[in-house]
């Protein structure tokens, strides 16, 4: 059984102090590095490593990318005095558990979770995060008035989905879990290979934060109107499921047959469970993965065109490009060029 650590706020701000005055050493200060719109820090103790990057985009809008990998079960206590603050979340990989103090419920993440989170006034939680895992999270720090100036679905930005579906937020209501899209998912891959520097690299990193905002809030919005199911709970965790296999198989999916099977779950459920969770079908929702995958290697440019098709699982460069045509409006080899 793996033993346990603990760690405050308290703990975390002295191992900081400590990578700070390490960084005034150029032979020993790499673990600790800061300018006016970025701090990267990387925590290696014996029970695990501990990595942070966050950046400063703008008034009211910050990013962060954070990596656990603990070789023993991890316990962090956090008190905070928090000014109103929206949190977008995405977890990418692994999974932790959040508790606020006070409260029965627990918030918990799994891998390719989305969420929403609303943060304000006096806070403790308590994050629980199992050993033997890498635990890779993108954050996004967004204050209200942002929120505001942003919401163009309603000329009284009060009255948009974020602020409807926080309208107690005074009381405590804080956590929501929105399903994570294709489109989320590239956009997530295109921070972490965010392939430029200085001012661009600011540009770009803002672009992407602000695009997967507009992704969350799009599929809260599906997500509520679609919040009646007779999916039972380890239901929805087994289309979940079966959504990743696909996606860690694009070149070679399975029949739907399989893919049920390998998820434990009968093909009708399957079925049912994509359109209830996914707004589409099982192989709608493995086209729309393919072709933004496409188009993310194709931006990167490291890949010709045949070489894409084949990786998003096209043997015929034409069929592939006449699919993406008819996704995006235009070719991928006028795309590469651009």
């Amino acid at each position: 059984m793996s033993s346990q650590v603990f760690l405050s706020d308290h703990d975390l701000e002295e191992m900081l102090a400590e990578l700070q005055q390490e960084a005034e050493q150029p032979d020993i200060g790499k673990h600790y590095q800061a300018n006016d719109s970025e701090i990267v820090w990387t925590l290696n103790k014996p029970f695990g490593k501990w990595f942070n990057h966050s950046f400063h985009l703008r008034d009211y809008l910050t990013l962060t990318l954070t990596e656990w990998t603990f070789q023993e079960n991890f316990n962090f206590t956090m008190k905070s005095q928090t000014e109103p603050l929206f949190g977008f979340s995405f977890c990418m990989s692994g999974g932790f558990s959040v508790k606020p103090f006070g409260r029965a419920k627990e918030f918990v993440a799994h891998a390719r979770d989305t969420h929403i989170a609303f943060f304000q006034g006096d806070m403790q939680t308590t994050s629980e995060v199992d050993s033997g895992q890498t635990v890779s999270l993108v954050q996004i720090g967004v204050k209200p008035e942002l929120i505001n100036t942003l919401s163009t679905e309603v000329s009284d930005p009060s009255q948009s989905v974020l602020h409807q579906t926080f309208s107690n937020y005074q009381t405590g209501k804080s956590w929501l879990t929105i399903t994570m899209t294709p489109a989320m998912s590239i956009a997530l891959q295109q921070i972490l290979q965010c392939p430029y520097q200085g001012i661009t690299k600011q540009l770009y990193l803002e672009s992407k934060a602000l695009e997967l905002i507009t992704l969350q809030l799009h599929q809260l919005t599906e997500d509520r109107s679609t919040a009646s199911t007779s999916l039972k709970l380890d239901d929805i965790d087994r289309i979940h499921l079966a959504r990743d296999i696909l996606i860690r198989n694009l070149n070679e999916p399975p029949s739907l047959l399989l893919l049920a099977k390998q998820a434990g779950i009968n093909s009708f459920k399957l079925k049912q469970g994509f359109r209830e969770i996914f707004n589409t079908t099982v192989f709608g929702y493995l086209h729309a993965y393919r072709m933004e995958e496409a188009r993310r290697l194709l931006q990167l440019g490291k890949l010709n065109v045949t070489q894409v098709a084949q990786t998003v699982g096209y043997d015929h460069p034409g069929k592939f490009a006449a699919a993406f045509k008819k996704k995006f409006g235009i070719s991928p080899k006028m795309l590469k060029s651009c």
